[in-house]
């Protein structure tokens, strides 16, 4: 019973040519990404720059994109091409003025009413919308949402 190998073992078998990299599991056949001809698709940017990310954090981060892209093709295949035109110069007209309007507490709020109709979202609650402008002091005693709640109740 040997242990060790003998010396004069072999460390590669192949049926091919001594000139062709061949298949560790199946030495007939040839091994392309050794040889690197075809079978790779080199990655993209946007592949290098999502690396070391959960491929569901990118589609997170693009969901919105991807909707408004969805929506637009839509908009495109039964209206033509003139909505979804006509919405993308709106859009960019309500983003390029500064129409910021005044919220119940004097304060100039982000919310722009008029992006939200354009993308639909006027019926969504984000978390700008429950807390308005307190965000900065919710470290604040009784600046809580129960608090709130109980201010605006009169409890």
């Amino acid at each position: 019973m040997n242990v060790l190998p003998v010396t004069d073992y072999k460390s590669t078998i192949s049926t091919a040519s001594p000139n062709t990299i061949t298949s560790n599991a199946v030495p007939s056949l040839p091994d392309r990404l050794r040889q690197q001809k075809g079978g790779a698709v080199p990655l993209s940017m946007t592949e290098l720059s999502n690396k070391n990310k959960h491929p569901l954090e990118y589609h997170l981060n693009n969901y919105e994109k991807a909707q408004e892209s969805r929506k637009l093709q839509q908009y495109r295949q039964i209206f033509g091409i003139a909505e979804p035109m006509k919405r993308m110069m709106d859009l960019n007209i309500i983003n390029a003025t500064d129409f910021a309007p005044v919220n119940s507490n004097g304060n100039i709020s982000g919310n722009l009413p008029h992006r939200d109709i354009l993308l639909n979202k006027e019926f969504t609650f984000d978390w700008e919308d429950v807390y308005k402008d307190d965000l900065e002091y919710n470290n604040e005693i009784g600046n809580d949402i129960h608090s709130k709640i109980e201010k605006n109740i009169g409890l």
